[in-house]
Order: structure tokens, then C-alpha cells, then sequence
């Protein structure tokens, strides 16, 4: 009896918001309780269309689920700050792909093996492995047209001299990082 993998499809927006997270400043890492549920609103763009009654995956994931994997190995120790424990993006990768290969029924076992000692880019790679890009409408797209859109950009002439770059779509940011970039801009300026 054969297994059928799930399809999985995402929006071209999604993938650009998983490089927006990417490039995000996770140099002071996360709480556990906010990479679980920053892990949970992302999987579900990478949830299959048909899960099936057979799937041993729940709808979320959870503290004790994420600790449970740690412990199988599939998931690096947290990083030790005083007595709090923090979660950079190489957590929130990892996570990901254990979302995905469990939803294609790859075993606790075969996810260890398949994570020990890879590199953050291999990790990318695999959760990315399979998946169908689509546009917004739901049209498929074909790989270098789904790279190509990430990839866009629009310039903006500031004044002369001074330009910014914006990719396309814009990722949406919040009054913090607004506050962040404005200062660099600032900063680039009076230099």
C-alpha cells in the first residue's frame, strides 16, 4: 500500500513573508511561548490541502510538542540568557520543517536523522522541497517565476542623491521597525 503525500501549496506573499522573518533581527532570540506561537500562525501556510483522518498531527503546535523534539534531537538546545532560554531562527526553521514532514507522514525517527547536522540553507531547502508556488489568485507558478516575484523591486529617488530600494510586495512592518529604519537612514545621512 502506497502512501500519497500531501500537496502542499503556499502563496507567493507567504514565501516572501518567511524571507522577511528570515531577515529579521533574531539576535536576542524569542521566548518559547512566542516561538510557538509565531511557528503556529506560519504553519498554516504550509499546511496541506488534504490532511486526511489518518494525520498524527494535531491542528497546533506546542510548548510540550517543540520540548518533545528537542529531546528527540530535532530541534537545537536553546540558547541560555541568565536563567531564560532563547529561540533564534534556526528554532523557528527547524520547527517548520517537523510541521511539514510530519503532515507527509515521515516518522520521529527519519526526522531526526534527516535534521542532524544541517545547515540552516539545507533546512530551507527541504521545507521549500515540493511545494507548489502559487500567485494570488491560485495560479500556479513555475519556480523562476515564484524566485523572480520574491526578487522585485521598486527604486525611489528621496532627494537627489538619495535613494531606497523597496522590494515588492512590501513587507509590512511595525512602528518599531519603522522607528529602526528611519534611524539607520538618520544615521547613513550625518555620515
Amino acid at each position: 500500500m502506497s502512501t500519497k503525500i500531501p500537496k502542499i501549496r503556499i502563496s507567493q506573499e507567504a514565501a516572501f513573508e518567511f524571507e522577511v522573518v528570515e531577515r529579521s533581527d533574531w539576535s536576542e532570540g524569542v521566548s518559547l511561548e512566542s516561538l510557538v506561537q509565531w511557528i503556529n500562525w506560519v504553519a498554516e501556510r504550509f499546511r496541506p490541502e488534504e490532511i486526511g483522518d489518518s494525520s498524527r498531527s494535531s491542528e497546533d503546535f506546542t510548548v510540550r510538542s517543540l520540548r518533545h523534539y528537542q529531546t528527540l534531537g530535532c530541534i537545537d538546545s536553546p540558547a541560555r540568557v541568565g536563567r531564560s532560554a532563547r529561540y533564534h531562527f534556526r528554532h523557528y526553521l527547524q520547527a517548520l520543517l517537523i510541521r511539514k514532514l510530519i503532515w507527509e507522514r515521515v516518522s520521529s525517527a527519519q526526522i531526526a536523522r534527516m535534521m542532524k547536522g544541517r545547515s540552516n540553507d539545507e533546512l530551507k531547502r527541504l521545507l521549500f522541497e515540493g511545494i507548489e508556488f502559487v500567485s494570488s489568485d491560485g495560479t500556479p507558478l513555475s519556480a523562476d517565476h515564484s524566485h523572480q516575484a520574491a526578487e522585485r523591486w521598486t527604486r525611489q529617488e528621496l532627494t537627489h542623491g538619495v535613494e531606497i530600494h523597496i522590494m515588492e510586495p512590501r513587507p509590512k512592518l511595525g512602528p518599531k521597525e519603522i522607528a529602526s529604519v528611519l534611524e539607520k537612514i538618520r544615521s547613513l545621512l550625518e555620515s
